[in-house]
């Protein structure tokens, strides 16, 4: 027998006891909120206000944290008080019994005095020492909130810190006067990030580092997601990180928990259609559903505690979204369809129009990405809410912060590990980066000489100041054709020209109608607002109608980033200039007056068309091809290079290669024509 595991199991006295232990042991992160509350009950007297708001969508952990706040308060020696406000039904008296238990004070008397002896006993033990109030679900409170507000506080001791917690922040009379305003501090809770769901993943049992990425991929780090998806993954057996979910996705009874804030079927049915755009209105609902919007029933819509305004309308939270989405798509697949097209098409036609006039479409183009059928970006932009950060011009003023952003790269470089998920499709994208591989991004990088030939040099930076990017694009022109010509990274495609067309660039600055995007570097591309940001940033080049040319670093990330961009290889124009032996290739992309269009018109509908199903057999059937090699076959036989098969499939021209290895070793085969003949044969033999 394990002495061990027997001497920590009679350590318990109660079964209660053990319950206490394994909840404590569950706490995984809120380090700023926990900071917080002690700062108040350490330091309660120096302090004006005397309410912390917290709230938080469901399932955000509001409960769990202050049962963390109940032990921190008998840490530092105060008496905490408890309250669950769906237990009371509107009655004050109720209430005040249960409070007066709390203190053990004793109670005789009618309901009508329960208030006036509760709050005297309140007083006295809050001479003796602090007291912690806790009210937890306070969207249940009903007309409770008035006597809270109006009759119970007022009174209380001074001596006594609330923690106020509910799915909302304490509104209407609470915001209404500046005096309540004063003793308020508001406390929303978001997700746990990556790296608590990944020490609470661990601390459960869950060592598989891709199932741990793939529960990251699944919940957002949103507490009670992770408690259901948790046993999922600890008694899962894949190697590969998989996990399997089917009509009994604990998600659903999640969904089914948000959904009580929408008791009627209007409205359940107008969060259907809120889930189908990544940003909504009322105009836009509307055109969805082809009928007007109430006002009144769209008003109950963005006060649901899951949706959040945000710059261009509304948002709902990413969990209940997908969740909400998967669930409409596969209940109405005819009507979720016809939202999503229609989406797409008012979306396509705003960018054209838009486009016309030279207006800005790039948030345009972000709210269509969701909706296209290109996987790599839809995983670009899904763990990616909007971000924060801004864009500032180098010149001679700041040009010191550009190098010391990349002094501080260089000396805090280290490996990433990049993670996305698509979750239309299901597919995982995972890349791995070496220190080394994570500063290509700054090779030739010489910017006192590019600012003065007149480059286009930006900072990235957070909403705090802090450089968390830099951007560089060269345009083309008589002025800078010779830097390009000689750097390592731009230097083999004017190279690659014939001289009539190299000399087509040496042109005035004011013609250039060309740029070398030299490079666009965040500091750690594990920040998935940094990878949206990138996306952002290569779209607003690629919209400004211009012939647009980049070679990024020869890693399968960058790749298929770009290839999916639709951005095409340049033959000839390879190079070695990242670290000297490995071959890169130059990317182009004309987007110049009417090829605007239709490269939008590409990017955005191509990729439905990508892998046409042949007639007959599946390619591979007879060969025992795993999917993915099926799908390589289909475009084999179709005559498409390995190029084009891994820009169809978003994969890299490595992994083409490997595929078609693999199939020539299953048919016994010497190259790929003979292959693509045996399949051609196989199917219509």
């Amino acid at each position: 027998m394990d002495t061990k595991r027997t001497e920590q199991a009679s350590a318990f006295q109660t079964i209660g006891e053990r319950l206490e232990r394994w909840r404590a042991d569950d706490f995984v992160g809120r380090a700023f909120e926990l900071g917080v509350f002690e700062q108040y009950v350490t330091q309660l007297t120096s302090r004006q206000e005397r309410i912390i708001n917290v709230y938080g969508t469901g399932g955000m952990g509001k409960t769990q944290l202050l049962e963390r706040f109940r032990r921190s308060a008998a840490d530092h020696g105060a008496c905490y008080l408890g309250i669950d406000m769906r237990d009371y039904l509107n009655n004050p008296a109720a209430v005040c019994g249960h409070l007066l238990l709390e203190l053990g004070a004793s109670s005789d008397l009618e309901e009508p005095a329960l208030p006036e002896q509760c709050l005297e006993s309140i007083r006295q033990k809050a001479e003796e020492t602090r007291i912690v109030l806790g009210i937890d679900h306070y969207e249940e409170a009903g007309s409770l909130d008035r006597w809270f507000r109006e009759t119970f506080i007022p009174k209380l001791h001074s001596n006594i810190l609330l923690v106020i917690a509910g799915r909302f922040p304490l509104a209407g009379s609470w915001q209404l006067s500046s005096a309540w305003q004063k003793l308020i501090v508001p406390l929303p809770l978001s997700e746990l990030s990556y790296e608590e769901t990944q020490a609470w993943l661990l601390q459960n049992g869950i060592g598989n580092e891709k199932l741990r990425e793939a529960v990251w991929m699944r919940t957002f780090g949103h507490p009670l997601s992770l408690s259901l998806l948790g046993p999922i993954a600890r008694e899962s057996r894949s190697p590969v990180g998989f996990l399997p979910l089917n009509a009994g996705d604990p998600l659903e009874d999640l969904l089914r928990q948000w959904l009580r804030e929408a008791p009627d079927d209007e409205l359940r049915r107008l969060i259907l259609t809120a889930a189908v755009p990544r940003t909504f209105n009322q105009e836009l609902l509307s055109l969805l559903e082809e009928r007007d919007i109430p006002y009144s029933l769209f008003d109950r819509l963005i006060r649901l505690s899951f949706v959040r305004r945000c710059t261009g309308g509304w948002q709902m939270h990413d969990l209940v979204r997908e969740t909400t989405r998967r669930t409409f798509r596969e209940r109405m697949p005819q009507t979720f369809g016809q939202y999503g097209k229609k989406l797409v098409e008012t979306y396509y036609s705003r960018i054209v129009q838009a486009i016309a006039v030279k207006q800005d479409v790039s948030w345009e183009i972000a709210e269509m990405i969701p909706h296209t059928d290109n996987p790599v970006l839809r995983a670009h932009f899904r763990h990616a809410p909007g971000s924060g950060n801004y864009l500032e011009t180098i010149d001679a003023h700041n040009l010191n912060d550009a190098e010391n952003y990349i002094d501080r790269r260089k000396r805090e470089a280290r490996s990433w590990k990049i993670a996305c998920s698509d979750p239309e499709s299901d597919t995982v994208f995972r890349f791995t980066m070496t220190a080394e591989q994570t500063l290509y991004r700054l090779t030739g990088l010489d910017l006192p000489r590019m600012l003065q030939l007149g480059c286009e040099l930006r900072l990235l930076r957070s909403p705090e100041g802090r450089v968390a990017g830099l951007t560089a694009a060269v345009p083309i022109h008589e002025r800078t054709l010779d830097f390009l010509a000689q750097s390592p990274i731009s230097g083999a495609y004017f190279a690659s020209l014939p001289p009539g067309e190299r000399a087509r660039y040496r042109t005035p600055p004011e013609q250039a109608d060309a740029t070398f995007l030299y490079t666009i570097d965040v500091e750690n591309l594990e920040k998935e607002e940094l990878r949206s940001d990138i996306i952002r940033l290569l779209f607003e080049s690629m919209m400004a109608g211009q012939v647009l040319l980049t070679s990024p670093p020869p890693l399968e990330y960058f790749e298929l980033a770009y290839r999916s961009l639709g951005f095409e290889t340049v033959p000839g124009a390879e190079h070695c200039g990242y670290d000297g032996k490995t071959p890169t290739p130059t990317y182009r992309v004309d987007t110049r007056k009417e090829k605007l269009p239709a490269f939008l018109d590409r990017l955005i509908r191509s990729a439905g068309k990508a892998n046409p199903s042949p007639p007959g057999p599946a390619g591979g059937e007879a060969f025992d091809f795993t999917p993915r090699e099926r799908e390589v076959a289909d475009l084999l036989v179709r005559g498409d290079t390995n190029a084009q098969i891994a820009a169809a499939l978003y994969i890299s021209e490595v992994a083409v290669k490997k595929h078609v290895n693999a199939m020539l070793q299953k048919t016994g085969l010497k190259n790929r024509t003979q292959l693509a003949a045996k399949i051609w044969d196989s199917r219509n033999g």
